[in-house]
């Protein structure tokens, strides 16, 4: 499944000639190539840039968000995903604060804000706080204004949806989580992963002719994928059929063998003796 992260494009919304000028726009660019990179060092040099950045500057546009947020997947990359939630939870909300009163700057900013607020989301799954993750995605998802292109907003709801859908299931809530899965299905058929993630909260609630249903269209949609798969083996178990769940364990061992997929299919096929 990809991440929400590829969706948002804040890099080009900053770097707009309506929003920086050019000199912001090379901070940004030299604050992001820092904290984008792989090694810890880089990145700790673009906390503290973004700090100077923030508080070396006595005049700018939307609050110092580009700084902000530029910290923020800094603070992400060194292993300190809490952090970087609340900053960017921070960021969001003086966003939308600061523009109440400016309906041209409004429709900008709940754009960023929008933005951010997936970006939040992920970072507090990140550090496994799925409650905060779940009100991220959910102020996300009260920030999609109608006006947009139909094809952009009904992505932007599918993916949205998916993830949300997907952590409810972290959080055991299963009824809202089919519910959550069922809106990403209808905004887009041909994802395989809507009916996935759906199949294993039915399977989670004992619903597991509606799990079959719902993995026979996934591997319609994506044949002998191995995330299906794997869930196929775990539903054939959990109903009870362990010959089939053996067979399918098996058959990602002989398709993905040097795979984590292949490690976990091994492990359940360890618990079947088991049983």
């Amino acid at each position: 499944m990809k991440s929400l992260f590829s969706l948002v494009v804040i890099n080009s919304l900053f770097m707009s000639a309506a929003l920086a000028e050019e000199s912001e726009s090379q901070k940004y660019q030299r604050c992001m190539s820092l904290a984008q990179s792989s090694e810890p060092e880089k990145q700790a040099e673009a906390v503290q840039y973004a700090t100077d950045w923030i508080f070396g500057r006595t005049t700018g546009f939307a609050g110092g968000v580009p700084a902000g947020h530029c910290k923020a997947l800094a603070l992400l990359g060194l292993g300190k995903p809490q952090a970087a939630a609340q900053l960017l939870e921070k960021l969001a909300e003086n966003l939308i604060i600061s523009a109440k009163s400016d309906f041209r700057r409004q429709q900008k900013n709940d754009q960023l804000a929008l933005e951010l607020y997936l970006q939040a989301a992920l970072a507090w799954k990140a550090a496994k706080d799925y409650n905060k993750s779940y009100l991220a995605y959910s102020s996300a998802l009260s920030s999609i204004k109608q006006g947009s292109s139909l094809i952009k907003t009904r992505a932007l709801l599918h993916a949205l949806y998916l993830e949300r859908g997907t952590l409810q299931i972290l959080r055991r809530q299963y009824k809202a989580a089919i519910e959550d899965l069922t809106h990403a299905i209808e905004q887009d058929e041909q994802d395989f992963a809507g009916f996935l993630q759906r199949a294993k909260a039915y399977r989670k609630r004992k619903y597991f002719l509606k799990a079959r249903l719902d993995l026979r269209q996934a591997m319609i949609l994506a044949p002998e994928h191995r995330d299906i798969l794997l869930e196929q083996g775990i539903l054939y178990r959990a109903s009870g059929n362990k010959i089939d769940a053996q067979l399918v364990w098996q058959k990602i061992l002989t398709l993905y063998p040097e795979s984590e997929h292949a490690d976990l299919a091994q492990e359940n096929l360890d618990l079947l003796e088991v049983d």
